[in-house]
This record gives C-alpha cells, structure tokens and sequence, in this order.
C-alpha cells in the first residue's frame, strides 16, 4: 500500500473575509460525487459558478464560513488535473461505488496516488462507500479490507456508508463537514 509518511494537524480553515475554506470532492467517474455536490448545494443553498463537463465549482455557506467546493470529473483523461486542485484544498471527499468491487482495485490507486501529493498531508478525508442502497453492496468491513485503509496510518480520516439517491448518510456527511469546520473556528 502506499499509505506513508507522517501527517500532522489539519491545516487552519479560515473565515469568511479572508479566505474560503475549499472542499475538494474526488472519485472514480459515476461513484456519485455530482450527486453529493448537487445535495450539498440543496442543504446549503450552494451558486454554481463555471459548471462544465470537467469540474464544477460551488460555493456554500456553512456556519457563517463561505466554503468553495470543487467536483471534478472521475475519468481516467480527466485525473491528471486533479493535483492543480490539491494545494488549496482543505478537506477532501472521496466517494466510492461500494457494488463495483472490480473497480475498488482500480479506486485504491487512484486514492493512494492522491494521497501521496504532500499538498494534502494535512487535509482531513472523508471516504464514502456509495450506493448502499443497491444489491450487492458491499460492507463497509470488505470496502475498508479491499481499500487497504486499515493500513492508513497517521492521517485524519473516516469512512461513512450513504446512498447519495436516496439521501441516506448525508446528515453524517454534512455533520463531519460542520465538525471540520467548527474545529478550526474554536
């Protein structure tokens, strides 16, 4: 696994009139990431701002902090623009489709290769096993196991089950996205 190095404190979320905090959301093409940021946006009466077939860029207001969140286009072409996204990143959401178990290999690279960018040493992730709702949904014991992330050591991280459909687990979404928040405001 390529889980390594060690990883300290999230970086500092700042308010409002200085800078925006910025919400990465990254995945596999069709794990749901358009779907979370379109529910997101419900919840938090997010503006679209220069949405296109690449990346979708929002901004919300959570807790009086303007948060800037970015949904970027899973396909294999599209991955290589993902790290001019990394360095302002201050949290990352990384959605997985939990009934494609053929390309759960192929995720845990492209997670591992994401994590490896030091720009996002300190960055909290939140991993979501999508589409809970389906037949042959695996369990979040088999994702953690398939994913290696019980080999993630040394990095603020926490997986959550949730059915971007159907709205299952997206109060849990929205309350670690606050809590990260809130963490910072103290």
């Amino acid at each position: 696994m390529c889980f390594y190095g060690p990883i300290s404190l999230i970086k500092k979320i700042l308010p409002t009139g200085s800078h925006r905090s910025r919400l990465l959301i990254l995945g596999l093409d069709n794990a749901g990431k358009s779907t979370l940021t379109a529910r997101l946006s419900e919840i938090y009466n997010g503006e679209s701002k220069e949405p296109n077939k690449q990346v979708s860029e929002w901004t919300l207001i959570i807790n009086n902090y303007k948060v800037q969140l970015w949904d970027i286009n899973g396909d294999l072409k599209n991955r290589q623009m993902w790290p001019n996204y990394y360095q302002k990143a201050k949290v990352l959401i990384f959605i997985l489709d939990s009934k494609d178990a053929v390309r759960l290999s192929e995720a845990r690279c492209v997670l591992c290769d994401v994590l490896m960018h030091h720009e996002l040493n300190r960055t909290p992730l939140l991993i979501l096993s999508n589409k809970k709702d389906t037949s042959g949904s695996l369990p979040m014991s088999t994702v953690i196991d398939l994913m290696g992330l019980d080999r993630l050591e040394g990095r603020d991280w926490t997986i959550k089950e949730c059915s971007m459909q159907t709205g299952a687990g997206i109060q849990e979404i929205v309350d670690w996205i606050t809590n990260k928040i809130d963490k910072k405001k103290k």
